[in-house]
């Protein structure tokens, strides 16, 4: 029995040629992440936006550098992308300073994400402060800041991909 819970809407045609099915899983990516963040749903939000960074950065690397990568963590795979991406812009150029700029927000989430991600279960609260609603509050800043990297990552691979 399958369960179809879409966040999306179908598209009606049968236009289906091209890039058009990732669109629509990215469609429904960005769906899902509106909807998780609107209930509170922040560690899906973030999952998912990991998903669409990994996957941008991943494209670019495979179809602009001929570099494929697999199994890498979110880590390996932004550094081979700072890597190649400020090489192929050039390494003093403007566009590798946007580059090195965009790294740095995304390392800075990537790591605020982690502490998120293991952060429910790993208190450091007293007595006297309530941890879930520490977590929440954070959880939510790192679904929003995600969301900014994950789209200006989305843009930057957009703007420079053949």
């Amino acid at each position: 029995m399958t369960t179809t819970i879409r966040k999306s809407k179908p598209h009606k045609s049968d236009w289906a040629a091209g890039n058009a099915p990732k669109y629509f899983s990215y469609r429904e990516a960005w769906a899902r992440i509106k909807m998780a963040s609107r209930q509170g749903f922040y560690l899906e939000a973030v999952t998912i936006e990991e998903s669409i960074i990994s996957d941008r950065m991943l494209s670019f690397l495979e179809k602009n550098c001929g570099v494929v990568l697999g199994g890498h963590s979110l880590n390996n795979t932004s550094k081979e992308w700072l890597k190649h991406a400020t090489k192929l812009v050039g390494a003093e150029s403007e566009a590798a300073n946007e580059v090195k700029a965009l790294f740095a927000n995304l390392d800075a989430w990537r790591e605020y994400r982690n502490q998120v991600v293991h952060g429910i279960v790993k208190s450091k609260a007293s007595r006297h402060e309530d941890h879930i609603d520490n977590f929440l509050v954070a959880a939510a800043q790192a679904a929003k800041d995600g969301e900014k990297v994950a789209r200006a990552i989305d843009r930057w691979v957009g703007k420079n991909a053949k």
